[in-house]
């Protein structure tokens, strides 16, 4: 009974021994392979299975649902508001002290600014920059104390879109930056290193550029812009000169002015009169001279046979 017993344990020692053995041979192929050698994909994909599923099979139903039903973090909007103001006003510098302490109060500042004056009107053209929170109340502040309001209109633009795509194509550029400067540490030829600087080169200019794209959006989000045109009308015509008498006196001016500059021109022209005159003589003398030999010569007379 006892060597039954005995012989029972022994051999299932032995069958357990054999079955780990042929486990861990399998482990060894699969994961350390002899040396030089690479993964068949049979192997890789089995690994890769193994790992997986064993990592899914820790992880919880409640997990598993959260990883797969993610969403992606939410974009703010980008949009690009512009305004444009055209009023006129019954007093200039209080309407330009106004808007000033208007444009300071909602938090913005005056980019360009171009005044002309002139004997009938007086015009003021500004652009504006305003935080986009407060543009339409700068907005409608600025067109309040206005005389007449000739032309209000507010657009907007999103740029969600492009800006989005714009940063998506910046980031990817980056990834492929520091891709080919890991490279560039492993090349070991000229010729390889020239090629891959080339390639660095045309990446960072991608990558400043879509930068430069990028900034510039976002100062045009952040801030709004408005062109404002105000403008004060003194008179609907030309003043002409004061008085009868004094335009008299400028008209008197006027004609001396032209009587000396036409006799100046003749004084320039001199050669030519004294020309003029040669001829002139010349001609009176030939004339003469024809009527003195037509006077003197007989006058023939008829003979009848």
């Amino acid at each position: 009974m006892k060597h039954s017993i005995f012989l029972i344990l022994s051999t299932a020692i032995l069958l357990l021994s054999a079955c780990s053995s042929n486990n861990s041979s399998l482990a060894k192929q699969l994961v350390a392979p002899a040396p030089g050698a690479t993964l068949p994909e049979e192997r890789i994909a089995a690994i890769g299975v193994t790992s997986g599923s064993a990592e899914k099979d820790e992880m919880s139903p409640a997990a598993l649902d959260d990883r797969d039903n993610s969403d992606p973090l939410p974009i703010s909007q980008k949009i690009i508001k512009n305004g444009i103001l055209r009023f006129s006003t019954s007093d200039f510098d209080a309407c330009r002290n106004r808007v000033a302490d208007t444009v300071k109060k909602y938090g913005g500042y005056i980019a360009n600014e171009s005044q002309t004056n002139t004997s009938m009107e007086w015009r003021n053209e500004l652009e504006i920059k305003v935080p986009s929170a407060t543009f339409d109340k700068c907005m409608e502040a600025l067109a309040g104390g206005a005389t007449r309001v000739d032309e209000k209109s507010m657009t907007s633009t999103d740029v969600t879109a492009e800006y989005v795509d714009l940063d998506a194509r910046m980031k990817a550029r980056m990834a492929v930056e520091q891709r080919y400067l890991q490279i560039l540490q492993q090349a070991k030829k000229v010729e390889e290193i020239l090629a891959v600087e080339a390639q660095l080169k045309s990446i960072r200019e991608e990558i400043e550029s879509a930068k430069g794209r990028l900034q510039y959006m976002d100062h045009h989000v952040a801030y709004s812009g408005i062109h404002l045109t105000y403008y004060q009308t003194f008179a609907n015509t030309e003043p002409q000169a004061p008085g009868f008498f004094k335009r008299s006196w400028l008209s008197f001016a006027e004609g001396w002015n032209s009587f000396l500059s036409f006799s100046l021109g003749l004084l320039s022209a001199w050669p030519l009169l004294l020309g003029i005159v040669f001829i002139f003589i010349f001609i009176r003398r030939g004339i003469r001279k024809w009527k003195l030999k037509r006077a003197i010569a007989p006058t023939p007379t008829n003979v009848n046979l």
